[in-house]
């Protein structure tokens, strides 16, 4: 761990400058630094050594990185659109209650969410400016000039897509770890 230690030292002025470089928010750019750090102590003490230290904080950090934007640009979607779009009850273990409930509705949420925006651009489109902008086929059609029986069938495949992500989410809950 003396290494992580020494490395931490020496580097943190050049990796927080990344991170910075990247997010410009300051505290989640320490946060995002904190978090790398962290992770590389946990591997570290489970695997007993990291060959290239360096080099696997930075790996570490461009995931943490990444996860960040994705979850940034997933919260753009309003959680009361997804509910009134999908059935969220089946998606959420039958034994959750009270908070846990809770817990599993916002993190079924978040995977919609993110979900979104792995959408192919044609579908995620029909999808957003259907559901969370409101606009009619109609509308959208006139402004893009794209057939409405074309944008009905991108948002179906868009809500089949975004289905399966929900049953396959249930079967994760329902593993047993």
């Amino acid at each position: 761990m003396g290494s992580l230690d020494t490395i931490y030292r020496r580097e943190r002025d050049r990796i927080l400058a990344w991170v910075r470089s990247r997010v410009a928010d300051p505290e989640e750019a320490e946060d995002l630094l904190q978090e790398s750090f962290l992770t590389a102590v946990t591997e570290l003490d489970s695997a007993g050594s990291i060959e290239y230290l360096l080099a696997y904080v930075y790996a570490v950090l461009r995931n943490k990185v990444g996860d960040w934007y994705r979850f940034r640009k997933a919260g753009k979607y309003s959680n009361t659109r997804l509910e009134q779009e999908f059935f969220l009850e089946d998606a959420i273990p039958d034994k959750a209650a009270g908070p846990e409930k809770e817990f599993y509705r916002s993190l079924v949420l978040q995977e919609l969410a993110i979900a979104v925006e792995e959408l192919p651009e044609e579908q995620k489109s029909a999808f957003v400016e259907n559901v969370f902008e409101g606009k009619s086929f109609r509308e959208i059609s006139e402004a893009t000039g794209i057939p409405e029986g074309t944008l009905s069938a991108r948002k179906s495949y868009a809500k089949d897509f975004l289905a399966k992500r929900l049953k396959d989410l249930k079967v994760f809950f329902l593993e047993e770890f």
